[in-house]
């Protein structure tokens, strides 16, 4: 016999509601300077409050309690922080409830002293974590259509008024014809920085991905800016890439090593197909997921990745980063530049608790291809 453990969040017609009185007030929602992010929040908490509740138990009622004075005390980005635990964590991997926010509430509005946070902080972390896998693993939820518009949108107003990229300005491609379109393939967070920074004398750039919450914060956001040079496309590479386009530059940045070899050689063919005469490729990409997976065994390392980011990893092969150069080449492009070097890193990016260091060594590599005629 196993002992079962009852869910945390339920969609049964017996449960007890997720929000409460208490938590609905938002307090910490108060005098915020985003309006944007508020209504969302609280747009989000109500929609969800339809779908789940606690189980009526006495841990039920207790976890319901605690979760409340979380919303009672929440602060706007947390829309930001449930999206990079749900859409975007292989991207964002450190998400980390706000405390020095939440506990200014706690104090304000519960005259909560010091000793009596510590254990409660740690109760709204389990909670939190647990609502973003609730949804993760919920296929309803996670591909649903309102909560997906609440997130997507807050991402990018945040991003929008805060320039608060998720990564650093990406460089811009070396483009020899300013006629023929640029395409981005799966740019992820990333089509965010590119957006701003795509210059308004630069050819059309087409950014694609295959994540609805990705494509769906890239439209709204790129409506914000304002920038008539630039399209938002779905795709998904290689089974459905964009059909009947001609491109002069095509980028992928740390995508290849996400297919197995043979949907790799089926891209490369795609992306012979899909250059213009003259055009280029240019891949950057790392084998750094076959290291964490081949470590992610050992305590030293398991113990430390943060919650759920193991399972976003993929299998690739050992000469993957061997094999790619071979591979673009066989294809017929006419690689022009490659430069293969072996990295050192100790950090806690990929680490559960802030402070927690991990040793990574891995390849990263460069290669650009010309389509010949």
């Amino acid at each position: 016999m196993t002992d079962r453990i009852d869910p945390v969040f339920i969609n049964d017609s017996c449960r007890i509601p997720l929000l409460t009185d208490y938590g609905r007030a938002f307090l910490g929602l108060e005098n915020s300077n985003s309006p944007e992010l508020t209504k969302r929040v609280k747009s989000l908490f109500w929609y969800l409050s339809d779908r789940l509740g606690f189980p009526d138990s006495i841990e039920g009622n207790k976890n319901q309690k605690y979760f409340n004075i979380l919303l009672r005390s929440i602060y706007p980005e947390v829309m930001i922080d449930l999206a990079d635990l749900i859409y975007a964590q292989h991207e964002r991997i450190a998400v980390h409830l706000n405390f020095d926010h939440i506990n200014t509430n706690l104090k304000k509005y519960n005259n909560e002293n010091s000793n009596s946070l510590k254990n409660i902080n740690q109760k709204m972390t389990e909670l939190f974590y647990q609502l973003a896998r609730t949804v993760i693993e919920s296929q309803v939820l996670r591909q649903d259509f309102k909560i997906i518009q609440l997130l997507s949108e807050s991402y990018s107003y945040y991003l929008y008024q805060t320039k608060n990229f998720p990564w650093e300005d990406p460089v811009q491609p070396n483009i020899l014809n300013r006629q023929q379109p640029v395409l981005d393939v799966a740019t992820g967070l990333t089509g965010f920085s590119r957006i701003y920074s795509w210059p308004d004398n630069h050819p059309q750039l087409v950014l694609s991905d295959n994540e609805p919450f990705i494509v769906a914060g890239l439209s709204h956001y790129l409506t914000l800016i304002g920038k008539n040079n630039i399209v938002i496309i779905e795709s998904d590479f290689p089974s459905k890439p964009p059909l009947g386009m001609k491109f002069g530059f095509i980028m992928v940045n740390k995508f290849l090593h996400h297919l197995q070899r043979a949907d790799r050689v089926n891209f490369l063919k795609w992306a012979m197909d899909a250059l213009e005469v003259g055009g280029l490729l240019e891949i950057l990409d790392t084998d750094l997921e076959h290291y964490m997976i081949q470590q992610s065994g050992l305590p030293e390392i398991r113990d430390k990745l943060t919650l759920g980011y193991r399972e976003t990893l993929v299998e690739i092969e050992n000469s993957f980063a061997d094999t790619l150069k071979y591979d673009v080449e066989d294809a017929e492009f006419r690689v022009i530049h490659f430069d293969c070097q072996e990295y050192c890193d100790d950090t806690d990016a990929f680490s559960q608790n802030p402070g927690d260091i991990i040793s990574l060594k891995f390849k990263g590599l460069e290669i650009i291809a010309e389509k010949p005629a």
